[in-house]
């Protein structure tokens, strides 16, 4: 705790220097705000006393500005009111930030490590460490669709580049079991990226990001934006709040944007993200509005060791999508809403190495690895929500979903393995007696591959234990299971080795036949939390869980008998490997310690243990601390400090070493035309990433270095 403790401490110095430099306004001084005994060096406490120093008014706590969650259990809920631990990214925090990829985002988010080095595919973000090479035991979602990757044994990494930063509102992540609301891929969590109001795009961006001297690493981003509205709500477009009553009102969207790096050390080459997204919305009578997105993503990357065998060292991954949603207002307290989307998805993959164990009289040199291969989803879900009287509302649906994958290269096979799943849900909330709140849901799924009624219930009970001072207080406890059966390939994997000269089998590197898990992974949490709010100026939430994780899916070294082996006859397949208990807490703090300041401070510690083996893992501790502190004259600084701890190299038993990282980013906003031209000004911000040197985040051989870019936004 002492260098998280040192880095909250030195961050709160700064501030206090930038607010002494600029000469913020005094504030009045209104009563003290008593959360702690007076001794406790709590940061909730030094936000209490910022109170009695004047660095904020009274108003600022007077009026609660809780977000509103949209996604954790299907109903739209107050952070009070949900079934567990949220975090919630926002627009000004990601500008603040200063990232240029979402999977950068999650490292605000307690217990997540994240993966910049796309070695293994896309940047990606993994929950409390349990985790393949593929993160594969989270929910991924964009404006309520999933984009969880089903290539090989499945990933979020792919679907986190679906938009770009500029078209994101929110990010809302929920920390812990989330089955209940959307089966079998919220093992560990789920996360749901919610891009913005067509009404807050209209007119014209464009954005352009340099690299800036040897310490630019090949950054060139850029990214164009145009929206509208036409019909009726042309003509109220200056007023928000207008367009979108009664009937008429259409807009759109169309985004284009790419991500380029070029010089990360040890990659083979440049990685680049490209996207084009569109968005159109109609309402067609006072109670019904359709939504129609689509788009598609393309990552280039280099893999391998190119220096050993040049060329067919890219990854290239292209999704395609498009979904339509459907709202009803069927009365004051009834809503319906139908979403009908679909998604393909395809991977060209290859590079050539040496063949491990090669057969007798071979070097196995030159070998093609192929990955190649394509899936696609076609989902259809219906819910109501409905207020049953004034203390218990509910949500209730279903969800028919096909998802089918193709590769010769996997599975040694032109056929598709095709898999369909069949969920019922539901979601209840409960006032129950004043200051009681009761969450209740469960999710049932069958799948056509496992022919198993899957069930995953959730039961939270939270507690309004009223108001200290200004702060409001909420206790919540609860439990949850989960499960993840096993991916396709995990079930089907059949890859082999081609002789480089004749294409004949030489070797098998996984023949999933021989271990083919039978029971999914299941987890069982229990958990308790301590939320307190204080208006605009304070958000404290404490996690503190037990997760008991069973079957957990593993690749292992099995024999292979028969056909042409390799000369040691070995081969990897899938088992349900050994079971792991985590303990530990989790605490995020948002805070405004005077005006125009923002801190958020993030920490995560937890000790896991194998069960089997009562083998313990390094214990995990890892924290997230960014300051942004608003300037005059349309200037804004932040800067933020992250540290990982020791933890266990993916499918592998060695430990990689702690790491840290300080970004800083200086910007300058400047207001372009007239008064009367509302929201038209360009940003010009300056952004350096990994102020201590290079680390390795995932791949060793893969370090992420100092990075400089300079950045220009223009809205017209």
């Amino acid at each position: 705790m002492a260098r998280p403790l040192r880095a909250f401490l030195a961050l709160l110095l700064l501030g206090l220097a930038c607010k002494s430099s600029f000469g913020a306004p005094s504030v009045a001084s209104p009563s003290p705000l008593e959360l702690f005994p007076p001794d406790s060096d709590s940061p909730v406490v030094l936000a209490a006393n910022a109170v009695s120093a004047g660095l904020l008014s009274e108003q600022d706590y007077l009026e609660p500005q809780l977000p509103v969650v949209l996604t954790v259990s299907r109903l739209p809920q107050r952070l009070d009111e949900v079934p567990g631990a949220v975090t919630v990214i926002d627009r000004e925090t990601i500008g603040a930030s200063g990232v240029r990829d979402v999977a950068d985002l999650l490292r605000l988010v307690p217990g997540f490590f994240v993966s910049n080095s796309f070695e293994e595919g896309a940047s990606a973000g993994s929950y409390h460490g349990l985790r393949s090479t593929f993160p594969n035991q989270m929910q991924l979602l964009v404006d309520g669709r999933s984009v969880y990757s089903l290539h090989l044994g499945g990933s979020v990494g792919p679907g986190l580049q679906t938009v770009a930063l500029d078209d994101i509102e929110r990010i809302e992540i929920f920390r812990g079991p989330n089955s209940a609301t959307y089966g079998a891929r919220a093992f560990l969590g789920s996360i749901n990226i919610i891009t913005r109001d067509l009404v807050d795009t209209q007119g014209g961006m464009a954005r352009l990001t340099r690299g800036v001297g040897r310490d630019g690493a090949g950054v060139e981003d850029w990214g164009v934006r145009l929206g509208g509205v036409v019909g009726r709500a042309a003509s109220t477009a200056a007023m928000p709040d207008d367009p979108r009553d009664g009937t008429g009102f259409t807009g759109w969207r169309l985004s284009v944007d790419q991500r380029l790096d070029d010089g990360l050390q040890g990659a083979g080459g440049p990685v680049e993200v490209q996207r084009v997204n569109l968005r159109a919305d109609a309402n067609y009578s006072e109670t019904d509005q359709l939504s129609l997105r689509a788009g598609q993503s393309r990552i280039q990357s280099w893999i391998g060791k190119y220096y050993d065998f040049p060329g067919l060292h890219r990854r290239g991954i292209t999704t395609s999508y498009a979904q339509l949603d459907w709202n009803r207002n069927q009365d004051e307290n009834t809503d319906l809403s139908v979403q009908l989307s679909h998604t393909d998805e395809r991977v060209v993959e290859k590079e050539r190495g040496t063949m491990p164990h090669p057969p007798m009289g071979q070097d196995g040199a030159g070998v093609l690895y192929d990955r190649s291969g394509g899936t696609g989803s076609t989902n259809l879900l219906a819910q109501q929500t409905r207020r049953l009287s004034p203390t218990l509302r509910g949500v209730w649906g279903g969800e028919l979903r096909r998802e089918a994958s193709e590769s010769q290269a996997l599975y040694a096979t032109n056929r598709p393995y095709v898999e369909n799943f069949t969920r019922l849900f539901g979601n209840v909330e409960w006032h129950f007696a004043g200051d009681w709140l009761v969450n209740a849901g469960a999710l049932i799924e069958r799948s056509n591959m496992t022919r198993n009624n899957e069930v995953a219930p959730r039961l939270m009970l939270s507690w309004n234990a009223g108001q200290t001072g200004l702060a409001r207080h909420t206790l919540r406890a609860g439990v949850s299971r989960a499960f993840r059966p096993a991916s396709m390939f995990e079930r089907k994997a059949d890859v082999r080795y081609h002789d480089p000269q004749t294409g004949e089998v030489i070797g098998y590197e996984y023949d999933a036949a021989l271990g083919d898990p039978s029971r999914p992974e299941r987890v069982e949490s229990v958990e308790l939390g301590w939320l307190v709010d204080a208006g605009n100026a304070l958000s404290f939430d404490l996690r503190v869980f037990q997760e008991r994780v069973h079957g957990v899916i593993v690749d292992q070294r099995a024999s292979k008998q028969g056909g042409q082996l390799s000369s040691n006859g070995r081969v990897f397949t899938y088992v349900n490997g050994p079971d792991y208990d985590l303990q530990g807490a989790e605490m995020q703090l948002l805070w405004q310690p005077w005006r125009g300041a923002q801190l958020r401070y993030s920490h995560a510690q937890f000790t896991s243990e194998q069960l089997i083996r009562r083998t313990e893992l390094p214990e995990h501790h890892s924290h997230s601390l960014l300051f942004a502190q608003r300037l005059p004259r349309g200037w804004n600084f932040s800067i933020w400090d992250y540290y990982m701890g020791e933890r266990v190299y993916p499918n592998d038993t060695d430990v990689a070493p702690s790491h840290t990282r300080v970004d800083a980013r200086l910007a300058k906003f400047l207001r372009l035309g007239t008064p009367d031209r509302m929201g038209r000004q360009a940003e010009l911000a300056l952004t350096m990433q990994n102020l201590d040197g290079a680390d390795a985040d995932d791949v060793p051989e893969i370090r992420f270095q100092r990075r400089v870019f300079l950045s220009l936004q223009v809205e017209f």
